[in-house]
């Protein structure tokens, strides 16, 4: 049986500075999932728990994240229980240049290819502070059954500002995955490529941000390599709502949905999923 992802709407930190020598984020996140048109799925949910310590003034910057995933299924088929566990570290000191080198551990109860797989995930980019960045993302997960994927994602973005406070940041990306193997599980295409684009507006008060994506996707590993898709499902297309209220420069409070198409590998069914996240940032 095909299993979901984990992670639903996590979206990894992305610091280039900052204002003190020692800096600590974290950031519980719930996520409630929704299947319309699944013969399989039913619904679920996700917790995840993110941190992040910033030394010297952000010229190195650790990340961690623990997540849990819940699936119902529907009719005699098991429920699916998973485990994600995330380590990341990037590093400015060659600013404007940074590399962020990072590994994701999923862990299952559930005998499926994903049962327990490893990715690991590099980052290697340039930025222009509060003025545009690019890079590319690459990633390299194994599974069960000699099956394995290479990801190779080139991404760039900019501000477009307002004022001294309020702009817009732009976003593109351009993702290629490769499966080794994929006739072993039941999948006939080597090759998928998918294209993002996304839209975020910013105040020091609030942030609301859209994002829309096109093309196939499958065992995707998305948001820095904090998500992966590790389904056989293949993925169309799919759009994602979030925003962000800062309350003090301590506390904030983020909402998401998110919506996906895929099409379910063994019922020939056109799915979809909906998710609806909310996260609550300390910093200290």
């Amino acid at each position: 049986m095909n299993k979901k992802f984990i992670f639903c709407g996590l979206v990894a930190a992305s610091i280039t500075a900052f204002s003190k020598p020692i800096s600590i984020y974290v950031e519980p996140f719930f996520t409630g999932i929704d299947y319309s048109n699944s013969k399989i799925k039913k619904d679920g949910y996700s917790t995840t728990l993110y941190g992040l310590v910033s030394l010297e003034n952000g010229l190195h910057v650790f990340e961690g994240a623990y997540g849990y995933t819940h699936l119902n299924y529907k009719n005699s088929n098991t429920n699916w229980n998973q485990n994600d566990y995330v380590i990341a570290y990037t590093n400015y000191q060659l600013f404007p240049w940074y590399f962020k080198i990072g590994y994701h551990y999923i862990a299952s109860p559930n005998t499926d290819i994903s049962k327990s797989s490893n990715t690991f995930f590099l980052d290697l980019g340039w930025i222009k502070k509060y003025a545009y960045s690019y890079g590319t993302f690459l990633s390299y997960s194994n599974y069960r059954q000699k099956v394995s994927t290479v990801e190779v994602r080139p991404h760039a973005g900019f501000y477009y500002w307002l004022d001294f406070y309020r702009g817009f940041y732009y976003s593109i990306d351009g993702t290629w995955i490769r499966i080794n193997n994929q006739n072993n599980i039941g999948l006939t295409q080597k090759n998928y490529f998918s294209v993002q684009g996304s839209v975020t507006y910013f105040t020091p008060q609030y942030s609301l941000g859209l994002s829309l994506w096109g093309g196939k996707r499958t065992f995707m590993v998305d948001n820095g390599g904090f998500v992966i898709y590790n389904l056989r499902e293949r993925y169309k297309y799919g759009a994602n709502l979030k925003g962000r209220y800062y309350f003090n420069k301590r506390i904030s409070v983020g909402v998401q949905f998110g919506y996906n198409k895929y099409k379910e590998l063994s019922t020939n069914k056109n799915v979809s999923v909906f998710t609806s996240t909310v996260s609550v940032g300390f910093s200290f």
